[in-house]
């Protein structure tokens, strides 16, 4: 018998957890989930024994979530489940955080034979199926696509036929019917891969009556023939073309087919709001407001874009003196480009909450909206007053339920900080936080990669906040993909408003449609 490539007491809780599944034995599926966060820090296990036990108490806990709570998350006062979502995705995330780092360790990952990484491989594969149908769950939606592209492009079938669910539900929260009728030809085209794949009896039914959804609503024609994404143009120079391919690769345009998609064609920042019904007087504020968030978002993307790759110098700091204080510091015009955009995509998630208090008639007053305030029903404090709408109740409600709302909802959990019992909710979200918190209110110092920061107080910088570069440029990246994925949840929450408003409107009352016509790119300069 070949010897398992990990340590035998992982194995023996990946069979008590199945085992409990399979009994229906909760408190041990929630004892098992509890307990891998205590079990991780022996120096008995490995990077990949931390990875594996940890997936097995994500799982058990998403197995405790389906029994206890039919997989259905509550939101009212009387009966709130979110921390048990919570934990379960805080669970999946420290799970892939050990994964990446058998991965990127050069030792272990080395070290490793064939079977450690063919285990590494089938767990991680699975990984990223239940963490995206667990933030499906809470309306991630983009979030949830981008952690199944690994095992459709490993042609896994779990991972292929969920990610044609996920497209079908995308496509039916996109207001754009183009767009949607090449997310249902693709799951079309997905489901039947996973169909003819190996795959459990249940998912194999579920993936089934998904295809049959399809096929009952749309011709047979109409699925089956391919949707041309052909190639176009990326730009004039080489420098728009090498931007553009960027921003396409690291899926941060301000179009839904990008999640799915990178065809030059779908390389242009085409969504924008929904038809809005309201009262003659309202005029075009909203539209104008998502302008700007539009404006700022692919002014920062370009910003930090150009702040990383153009190394130059730059004539604006010539005869600038400075000092050399021996730690490697970056200066120049370029990083500071870079900081002033990572400054404005944080300011983006109050812009879109004071989007969000008005649209949707919360009743706060100016002063007190806030990415945070918006979802807790009342102002507290001396002063405090309850809220015109309780935006939390209204978007779970049974009439008015709005999953892309909920997404933004969890989304700002991350972006928050939100806190839960073992840590935040996005681990990660610290580095972001305290170099946000620096930047606005301390003193932030860049340094080169070769930095070593020195062991002596009086040698180092101790006032300063200080980053390598490679980490800041990796964490203005995750700041692009949350600020672009709630652009864009905000339009697809809009349109799902504009549909429910619409069942409840009187038919016979008139709406008259006003046309707004394009702002032209040779207007976009001060004259």
């Amino acid at each position: 018998m070949s010897k398992i490539p990990i340590n035998k007491n992982v194995d023996i809780i990946a069979q008590f957890a199945d085992q409990a599944f399979d009994q229906k034995d909760i408190q041990t599926l929630k004892s098992i989930a509890e307990d891998s966060l205590e079990k991780f820090n022996s120096p008995e296990y490995s990077k990949l024994d931390r990875a594996i036990l940890v997936y097995h108490g994500a799982t058990s806990y998403a197995n405790y979530i389906s029994l206890v709570h039919n997989g259905v998350m509550q939101y009212s006062e009387e009966s709130n489940n979110e921390s048990d979502f919570e934990f379960c995705i805080y669970l999946y995330r420290k799970s892939l955080d050990f994964f990446r780092a058998f991965r990127e360790n050069n030792d272990s990952w080395n070290k490793a034979d064939a079977i450690e990484k063919q285990y590494y491989s089938n767990y991680l594969q699975m990984l990223y199926v239940n963490y995206a149908n667990d933030l499906n769950q809470c309306g991630r939606l983009l979030q949830s696509i981008s952690q199944l592209q690994h095992g459709v492009a490993s042609h896994f079938s779990m991972a292929v036929g969920n990610m044609a669910a996920k497209l079908i539900t995308y496509g039916q929260y996109d207001y754009d019917i183009g767009h949607s009728h090449i997310f249902f030809k693709e799951a079309h085209h997905l489901l039947l891969e996973a169909l003819e794949g190996d795959l459990h009896e249940d998912a194999r039914l579920i993936f089934l009556r998904q295809k049959e959804w399809l096929e009952k609503y749309f011709p047979e024609d109409f699925l089956e023939e391919p949707y041309s994404l052909k190639d176009i143009s990326l730009g004039e120079t080489n420098e728009e073309k090498n931007y553009r391919m960027w921003c396409l690769e690291n899926t941060f345009f301000l179009n839904t087919l990008n999640d799915a998609f990178y065809y030059p064609l779908v390389a242009h920042d085409c969504i924008h709001l929904p038809e809005i019904v309201t009262d003659i007087q309202t005029g075009y504020k909203f539209h104008g407001l998502f302008n700007q968030l539009k404006q700022e978002y692919v002014s920062a993307r370009f910003m930090i874009y150009d702040g990383l790759h153009n190394r130059g110098e730059h004539y604006s700091d010539k005869d600038v003196l400075m000092y050399n204080t021996l730690d490697y510091p970056i200066y120049g015009l370029s990083i500071e480009m870079v900081k002033c955009a990572f400054r404005s995509l944080y300011s983006l998630f109050d812009r879109i909450a004071f989007f969000i208090n008005d649209y949707f008639e919360l009743g706060i007053k100016e002063r007190d909206v806030s990415y945070k305030s918006i979802w807790e029903g009342r102002k507290g404090g001396k002063g405090g007053y309850e809220y015109s709408l309780d935006l939390k109740k209204a978007m779970t409600g049974t009439d008015t339920y709005n999953l892309p709302l909920i997404g933004l909802y969890w989304l700002f959990k991350d972006v928050g900080k939100k806190e839960i019992k073992h840590d935040y909710l996005e681990p990660a979200i610290k580095q972001i936080s305290d170099i946000r918190h620096s930047l606005e209110h301390r003193y932030f110092k860049l340094h080169d990669s070769l930095f070593v920061p020195h062991e002596e107080p009086a040698l180092s910088d101790t006032l300063a906040k200080s980053v390598k570069i490679d980490v800041f440029k990796s964490t203005c990246m995750q700041l692009l993909r949350y600020s672009r994925e709630a652009i864009i949840l905000l339009v697809l929450a809009v349109h799902r408003e504009e549909q429910l408003r619409n069942e409840q409107r009187d038919a016979n009352r008139l709406v008259a449609h006003m046309y707004l016509d394009k702002f032209e790119d040779t207007w976009k300069q001060i004259f």
